[in-house]
């Protein structure tokens, strides 16, 4: 099946609390993965969390890790 045939709702369909829901998990799981100092877990958690908005018709998730 490819995802072109899929009937599913995206952010645009979604409630906002829904929506809110989704994006607060994604921001939690990228601030765990970057607490843990583990560039592969990091980046694993980026790739994942960038599917996931992008499948709900998002732009994509891109991590940045500043240094003071």
């Amino acid at each position: 099946m490819h995802i072109e045939d899929l009937e599913a709702l995206g952010f645009k369909q979604m409630h906002r609390v829904q929506v809110k829901a989704v994006l607060d998990f994604v921001q939690d799981a990228i601030h765990l993965a970057a607490m843990t100092d583990d560039p592969e877990i990091l980046a694993d958690v980026e790739q994942t969390a960038d599917e996931l908005i992008r499948l709900f018709g998002g732009t994509g998730v891109t991590v940045k890790i500043e240094t003071d």
